[in-house]
């Protein structure tokens, strides 16, 4: 049996599932396995207001849902709202969803039917990776050095005036925000 060793009462996962069997047995799955699950959303708009209410620390995305938002929608919509990891659990690996789903930069695609130590690999593998950007923020933000809106660190940015380097503000590198001054 898997064991959830690192404060299991404190990593809370959210299911979006809009077949309720599945929903329920990946439940019950994550319950044995040390889990708490905040709860199961059938639709992305019903996703999203439980990400706000509950605030999990990891969702579990399936790609077709009800209503007008897909899986790949809503995961979209969740990392600019509150950066939560989201894995992907789907039946479907054609190659335009792998695309879809690449760019939504998810911690993880597992095809089902789920395999229980895949899963809790996949949770524990976002969880960590999560923690070590929260700490790396963190840092960052002692050190006064700004994060973009993205989440990324900036860059001191600087100009040559009369042989002088001189610093005009900061940049982001990955979406090239910048910002004069600070």
């Amino acid at each position: 049996m898997i064991k959830n060793l690192v404060n299991p009462a404190e990593k809370k996962v959210l299911i979006v599932e809009d077949e309720g069997l599945v929903a329920v047995t990946l439940e019950e799955t994550l319950r044995r396995i040390g889990y708490s699950v905040t709860g199961i959303a059938m639709s992305g708009e019903e996703a999203l207001a439980l990400i706000s209410e509950q605030q999990p620390d990891v969702v579990l995305m399936d790609i077709h849902l009800q209503g007008d938002m897909d899986g790949i929608e809503t995961a979209q919509k969740i990392k600019g709202q509150s950066g939560t990891p989201v894995i992907f659990l789907t039946a479907y690996s054609d190659d335009e969803t792998i695309r879809r789903v690449v760019l939504t930069e998810s911690s993880g695609y597992l095809v089902k039917p789920i395999n229980t130590r895949e899963l809790f690999a996949s949770i524990e593998s976002a969880l960590y990776k999560k923690r070590r950007i929260d700490q790396f923020m963190e840092q960052q933000a002692v050190a006064h050095q700004p994060i973009c809106s993205c989440g990324t660190s900036m860059i001191r940015t600087f100009s040559q005036e009369r042989g002088e380097m001189i610093p005009v503000g900061w940049v982001c590198p990955k979406c090239h925000h910048f910002v004069q001054g600070i």
